[in-house]
C-alpha cells in the first residue's frame, strides 16, 4: 500500500460529495429547501479539515525534510497555493452558515459553489499527478 493511498482515498470522497451538491444546485429547489446541500456542505466541510491537518502534520513535513532540493520546492509551492484555497473555503463556508442563507440567495450560492468546486478539483487533481508522486518514489 502506498503512503499516498489514504490522501487519495480522502480526495476521492471529496470529490463524491462534491458531486453530489452540485447534482442539488438547482435554483427553485434550492430556494424553497436547501437542507440536503447545507448537510452536505457540512459533511464536505468537516472531510477537507480532516485532510488539510493530515497534509500538514504529516505529508507536507515529510516532504520539506527530503534531500532533494526540487522536492522541497515543489512541496512549498503546494503549501503556499493552499493557503489561498483554504481561506476561500472558509469564507465560503462561513457565508452559507445554514440552509436559509442559500434558500434566500440560490443564484449567487449555486455560482460560488460551482467556482470554488473547480479551485478545488483542479487542486486535488494536481495533487494527484503532481505532489504525490514525489513521496510514491521513495
Amino acid at each position: 500500500m502506498a503512503i499516498t493511498d489514504q490522501y487519495r482515498r480522502q480526495h476521492s470522497d471529496l470529490l463524491n460529495i462534491a458531486h453530489q451538491i452540485a447534482a442539488e444546485l438547482n435554483p427553485a429547489r434550492l430556494s424553497n429547501d436547501a437542507t440536503t446541500v447545507r448537510s452536505l456542505l457540512s459533511t464536505l466541510a468537516g472531510k477537507l479539515s480532516i485532510h488539510l491537518a493530515m497534509e500538514d502534520k504529516s505529508l507536507y513535513p515529510k516532504l520539506m525534510q527530503n534531500s532533494n532540493p526540487d522536492v522541497k520546492a515543489t512541496a512549498k509551492k503546494f503549501i503556499d497555493e493552499m493557503g489561498g484555497i483554504a481561506k476561500a473555503f472558509d469564507n465560503y463556508k462561513n457565508k452559507w452558515p445554514h440552509a436559509m442563507a442559500i434558500q434566500k440567495n440560490p443564484n449567487d450560492f449555486i455560482s460560488e459553489t460551482k467556482t470554488l468546486f473547480n479551485v478545488l478539483s483542479k487542486r486535488i487533481e494536481k495533487e494527484n499527478k503532481e505532489l504525490y508522486p514525489l513521496l510514491e518514489r521513495e
